[in-house]
């Protein structure tokens, strides 16, 4: 089958006819029909993010059953289905209690073990859920951001978010763009934070179509702009989908009393903020990694209900071929997410 294989760390990645692969117990065999290219994929196609080379990346795929395992039941050729990242053990404490986000041996689908940028791909059946006959495989493609998104406004609920509230949402990338859908769904008023090369790729006009107020903090001032918005109060959450260290400042200091800031983006360098804010101000600070089944099922419901969409964030579609047209895009900045089609 054809794949995209990283086989070094550094630059370049190869495209290559590799052995399709073999059934193991409880395994499931997708011809994917959809694969997005996830901002956790650049580093590893970079070769900046160690993995176990060579490594087949990707992880939001979407399509159909060509074989089934031993030990496999309620799935057969031809269902159409979308999967999970997250592979836990089942039998750790964090698995066990519903967290398998957290399992004490967790495995990756494209970041532990080879991945959807191919023809064909291997995934335990546990992952899989089946999509409605009128859902596309993009559409299918697309439920992990949004699950990653989730789990954070999820986790806000308990923060007070609902029609009197004010969220700030930092990045208006995939998940930034998915968790501003979200919020809004839970009633609050959504202010979208991007730069003027979120503008470039059309970030922020389409964050305007899901958010109340678009901040382009390359131009004003994001917590003068945050006041203005909130009549001096501030926000009561900010969720950064960034992973930039010089958001943390700048989130705090638009938070309320007693806000709350909540990190789903993930910081690859350390941050320097002044934690006398933090205390001062009484802020609660958590963050989330990935997603469970359970949520991964629940975004799939509110998607294919149509209560989120999609569709508008892919702004560029190529054959796996032509991966090297899709990295000199990502390169350049100029999408939101492209889809690969094997």
């Amino acid at each position: 089958m054809l794949a995209v294989v990283k086989e070094h760390q550094g630059p370049g990645f190869s495209l290559r006819d590799v052995p399709t692969p073999s059934l193991r117990y409880g395994d499931v065999l997708v011809r994917v029909r959809s694969v997005g290219i996830c901002g956790s994929d650049v580093p590893i196609l970079a070769g900046t993010r160690a993995v176990p080379w060579p490594l087949i990346p990707g992880h939001e795929f979407a399509g159909d059953v060509a074989e089934v395992g031993p030990g496999v039941d309620g799935f057969k050729a031809g269902d159409r289905v979308t999967s999970c990242l997250v592979i836990g053990c089942g039998n750790c404490r964090f698995c066990v209690s519903g967290a398998e986000n957290l399992c004490d041996h967790l495995v990756e689908t494209g970041i532990h073990v080879n991945g959807a940028f191919a023809e064909y791909v291997r995934v335990p059946a546990k992952t899989l859920l089946k999509l409605r006959d009128g859902t596309s495989y993009d559409v299918g493609a697309s439920i992990d951001p949004v699950a990653s998104a989730w789990r954070t406004v999820k986790a806000l609920g308990s923060a007070l978010i609902s029609p009197l509230d004010t969220a700030v949402v930092f990045g208006p990338g995939p998940i930034g763009l998915y968790a501003a859908q979200l919020l809004k769904l839970r009633g609050a008023c959504v202010i979208s934070v991007g730069a003027d090369g979120d503008e470039a790729a059309g970030r922020l006009a389409l964050a305007s179509k899901f958010a109340d107020h678009v901040i382009d903090s390359s131009k004003e001032s994001v917590a003068e702009r945050v006041a203005e918005i909130t009549n001096g109060r501030g926000a009561d959450a900010v969720q950064d989908c960034t992973g930039a260290p010089p958001v943390v400042d700048c989130a705090l200091n638009v938070l309320r009393p007693c806000g709350t800031f909540a990190i789903t983006g993930l910081f690859h360098r350390p941050v320097e903020t002044n934690l006398g804010r933090i205390t001062r101000a009484e802020i609660k600070v958590f963050g989330t990694i990935c997603y469970t089944r359970r949520e991964f099922a629940e975004c799939l419901e509110m998607v294919e209900r149509g209560q989120v969409v999609t569709e508008p964030l892919v702004t560029h579609r190529f054959a796996l071929s032509e991966i090297d047209r899709a990295w000199e895009v990502i390169q350049a900045k100029r999408s939101i997410k492209i889809m690969l089609h094997p």
